[in-house]
This record gives structure tokens, sequence and C-alpha cells, in this order.
């Protein structure tokens, strides 16, 4: 069957409103890449700074220390994504997260993104939504801190973060990381206590749990700008495919057209001559 310039002009209207989707999920993949990297040096530097409050008080209320507590077996916080386009990033996170801790006493995974916790299938405690857009980041790891709280509540358990770290566009590598409890490195104090209005173990809890919603945060923005520098990747290509297909469509559309002219001019010619040799 002949293809005409008409079923050409419908490929080439279809892959332009393709090539507009892709543009506007690049800019939006671009926009949460720049905020999420702003911020993340200054968030690390958030939780240094948490680090030497704690080890400060610590240091002229030494009774307050953590001491050794048994605890009741690991609950690991794994994050992945609800989208997709973002290739294997889910599945990579799930298998450092299900391999590392095989055999060992969990209670369960706390799990961050849909797409993950389809892959994630046993032992799952609760599955919360991962972030689609950076201002989300912050309510999405005030709800896991609530749940993480509740659970600390009564038992104590280790808590370790599972996710993909960001290396560079496209790049990434799971990591793990000890949440709860931590080591605080105490210096010697000043032998002046500081004068407080708030009882110090208050004031303690609270720094604690700080640091343990700072490092949920980096977790979150971690991941969050690892699958987004992914998938901007992934964008790129996809854009750059569809400019190439339409580039070649257009050049067909071009050839196919001129041989409509011609077949139009050798048409036209022929009923002249016809109507010529009446």
């Amino acid at each position: 069957m002949r293809i005409t310039t008409k079923q050409i002009d419908e490929k080439i209207k279809k892959y332009e409103e393709l090539q507009k989707i892709v543009i506007s999920m690049k800019s939006v993949a671009s926009a949460n890449v720049k905020k999420a990297q702003d911020l993340i040096s200054s968030l690390r530097e958030y939780e240094r700074s948490i680090l030497d409050l704690i080890a400060l008080m610590l240091s002229h209320f030494p009774r307050l220390g953590m001491r050794e507590i048994p605890v009741k077996g690991s609950i690991v916080v794994v994050f992945g994504s609800d989208l997709g386009l973002c290739g294997v990033f889910n599945e990579k996170v799930a298998e450092k997260a299900t391999s590392l801790f095989k055999g060992k006493e969990l209670k369960g995974y706390l799990v961050v993104g849909r797409k993950l916790s389809d892959i994630i299938e046993h032992k799952k405690i609760k599955v919360f939504r991962a972030p689609t857009h950076y201002e989300a980041i912050y309510s999405r790891a005030s709800e896991l801190i609530e749940e993480v709280s509740e659970i600390l509540r009564n038992e104590v358990f280790e808590i370790y973060t599972v996710y993909n770290q960001f290396s560079g566009i496209g790049k990434y590598k799971p990591v793990v990381k000890k949440v709860f409890p931590f080591e605080v490195r105490i210096g010697k104090s000043d032998n002046i206590p500081p004068v407080l209005d708030i009882p110090p173990e208050d004031i303690i809890k609270g720094l604690i749990m700080d640091y343990v919603f700072a490092m949920f945060y980096t977790a979150f923005l971690e991941s969050f700008l690892s699958e987004n520098g992914v998938r901007l990747m992934n964008m790129n290509s996809a854009s750059s495919s569809i400019g190439k297909n339409l580039e070649r469509l257009k050049m067909e559309r071009n050839y196919y057209r001129q041989e409509e002219i011609t077949a139009e001019i050798e048409e036209i010619m022929s009923t002249y001559k016809a109507l010529s040799q009446e």
C-alpha cells in the first residue's frame, strides 16, 4: 500500500505532541534536580550541627548518654519511587535492602514508594507515598518520623535507611545508613553547665528526634534527586530520539510530496495531450 503525505502528517503530529509532553517532563525533572542539589549540602551541615549540640549537652550531662539498651531487632526504611520512567532505580535499592538484611532479626520494612512496594513483598510494616515534587518532601518526612516515633514508644529497634545516593545526572548507588542508635563523640566540658528552663533530658530527646528527622529528610532528598536525575537523562534520550524521528518523517514527507507533485504534473500533461488530439 502506497504511503501518502497525509499519513506522514498524522505521524508527525503525534510525534510533535509527544515531544511537548517530554519537554514538559524534562522541565519538571530539571527543576526538581536543581532544587534538591541546592539544599542537600546545607542539610548535611545541619545534621552535623545537631550532633555537635547533642555532644555538648552530653558533655555537661553525661548521665543522659545513650546506654546499652537491648534492641528487639531492626527496622529498615527503604526509599523508592511512586512513578516510573527511572529504569532499575527501585530494583537496585530493593535488592540492596533485602540481601543485606536477609537472615537477620528484622521486624520489617517501612517502604517509601508504591513502585518499590510492588517489588518488596515480605515483612512490610507500612507503605508511604514517595514525593513526586520537591515541595512534598517535608510532609513525607514528617509522616515517616511520626510512624517511627510511635514504633519506638514502647520498644527499641535499630533503624536503618536504604536509598539511592546521587552521584551525577543518571548516576546513583544504593547505600545503607544506620540512623538509630547512633554514636556521639563527647568532648570535654568547660565545667560551666548551661542555665536551662527545660529539663536536659527533654532537650536531648528533642535533639535526637531532630537528628533522626534530618537523616530521613536527607534520605528522601538523595533518593528524590537520584530518581529525577535518571528521569532527566531518560527524557533527554527520548527527546533526542523523537527529534530524529521527526527529522526523518519530514524528509520522507518532502520526498513523497515531490512524488505526488510529479504525478500530478504528469496527469495534467497527459490530459492536455489528450484534449489537444481531439
